[in-house]
């Protein structure tokens, strides 16, 4: 009886997510708006990748960056934090199921997502920056139901749009307290150490506990933390990932081969979709890198609001610089792994496949390692996406004094990593598998992108304007000044050498 309840159950969620919302046409739609967004930037991300690295991560080589007024939160701290609340679950969990679930041709379409997905984020950025508001405080907070407000129901006088702001406001709400953190760490921690149920479900709770030290302290504890865990974390996984890469040449080929050949000749593995087509790979490829890179979905704008910059499009390149490395990087490295040991081929999906990969490989301690992965990405996510909702509820309250605000942050902070631990304990107890489990992320993660998706095409000329604009002010003056102090150095040195 349990049995078919459960099928039963897996069919509808099935339904919902891949039928009703994650559905052929949204999924086309959702890659159509990342083209037009980099039609109407001129190709952006493509033509001025150099100068998003340069204005990016390059700047923490050199001994000083851009000159951008001083900040609570630095434009790095947003990248950590945003960053960590993207490097996560998503990619280790979320890419091994969506390969389980649509076969390898499932992460050919995560890169096409999140190649248009790098304009789209930059565009969430840019507008968040635009549309912030600034309290007497000296906090900053934006969001998706900030520039809704601000350009839509204010500026254009549009009302209906309030509904927007609402239903991304609820939606997002929601995101946070159904996030997967806990149930991750319990899997992890049983497919590494075979721990009973009850020692599992402990280690979930000190988890939870870790949590509320790191969010009691507010968004510059979060920050703070984000900002020495993430590189170190995703430096480590990394360096695993291409030490399976290039350990065996041929199979790396192979699995680079099978995820194009099966991206339009569809495979899905053991508890995969039965008959599994095209456009089902591109649904699952399209809702699981949105939820791996935030892109489209509304939530990394949100910490990237509270940084003071000289232009929004300069922080709007942080968020590009976000899904390469989240998903052109990071997912890329977890997508290969299970590919070239064949992990992904028992259906699983999860972290426990990622385990099995790495196990495969480096023996029985590699699942160790992939634990404490596990739990690292977990918190920096977790943790990220409470400064996230620490502004939402902000823009909830908007109208109360500081003090006011304050109380009901407070709130959200000592209640909020209750929820998602108790969900977590209810998919253990009843035997969720990951699959299941990760179907019922998509479904959640679609609601806020429905929202964000017209708001992106109804204020996109205000994109493109801002976008230009800082391409004329600050790129393009810069780079002139980059060529010059280049050749300038060439002379002195062509000099020095003739002198000598």
């Amino acid at each position: 009886m349990e049995a078919t309840v459960a099928k039963q159950v897996e069919a509808a969620l099935e339904y919902i997510a891949w039928t009703v919302l994650w559905n052929k046409y949204f999924a086309v739609m959702f890659l159509l708006l990342g083209l037009y967004l980099t039609i109407g930037t001129r190709f952006f991300q493509f033509r001025r990748f150099g100068d998003i690295f340069y204005n990016t991560l390059g700047g923490l080589f050199r001994k000083k960056g851009p000159n951008v007024p001083d900040s609570k939160v630095t434009s790095f701290g947003a990248f950590a934090t945003a960053l960590g609340g993207t490097v996560g679950n998503g990619n280790i969990a979320g890419v091994a199921s969506a390969i389980a679930i649509g076969g390898p041709g499932a992460l050919f379409w995560m890169w096409m997502a999140a190649i248009v997905g790098m304009i789209t984020k930059m565009s969430e950025i840019v507008l968040a920056q635009q549309y912030k508001q600034r309290y007497e405080d000296g906090t900053s907070y934006g969001s998706a139901a900030f520039y809704i407000h601000k350009a839509l129901v204010e500026g254009k006088g549009w009302k209906w749009c309030k509904i927007l702001s609402m239903l991304f406001t609820v939606t997002m709400i929601g995101s946070f307290y159904f996030a997967p953190g806990p149930y991750t760490i319990v899997e992890a921690l049983q497919s590494a150490f075979k721990l009973p149920g009850s020692v599992a479900i402990m280690c979930a709770v000190a988890y939870t506990g870790v949590c509320y030290v790191i969010v009691l302290g507010g968004i510059p504890r979060i920050v703070k933390f984000a900002e020495r865990a993430v590189p170190t974390m995703v430096l480590c996984y990394l360096a695993a990932g291409i030490f399976i890469i290039i350990k065996d040449i041929p199979a790396t080929a192979a699995a680079i081969k099978s995820i194009f050949y099966y991206a339009f000749q569809p495979y899905a593995a053991v508890g995969g979709f039965a008959g599994v087509t095209v456009m089902k790979v591109v649904q699952v490829g399209v809702a699981r890198s949105v939820y791996s890179n935030e892109a489209g979905w509304g939530s990394s704008p949100i910490i990237h609001a509270a940084v003071d910059v000289d232009h929004p499009g300069r922080q709007g390149l942080w968020g590009a610089m976000e899904v390469f490395m989240d998903t052109m990087v990071v997912c890329t490295i977890t997508g290969l792994m299970v590919i070239i040991t064949g992990a992904w081929q028992t259906g699983r999906g999860g972290a426990g496949s990622v385990g099995e990969a790495l196990g495969i490989v480096f023996g029985g301690y590699a699942p160790h390692a992939l634990a404490f992965f596990m739990i690292i990405f977990s918190l920096t996510t977790t943790t990220g996406w409470f400064s996230y909702l620490e502004s939402i509820i902000v823009y909830c309250v908007s109208d109360k004094t500081h003090e006011q605000r304050m109380k009901y942050v407070k709130f959200v902070r000592y209640t909020g990593p209750m929820v998602p631990l108790c969900v977590s304990m209810f998919f253990f107890y009843h035997g969720t598998v990951p699959s299941i489990v990760w179907m019922m992320l998509d479904i959640q993660s679609a609601l806020p992108v429905y929202v964000n998706v017209i708001a992106l095409t109804l204020l996109s000329p205000v994109i493109f304007k801002l976008v230009r604009e800082f391409e004329d002010k600050f790129l393009d003056p810069e780079k002139a000044a980059r060529k010059a102090l280049a050749l300038n150095k060439a002379k002195n040195t062509a000099e020095e050498d003739a002198v000598k």
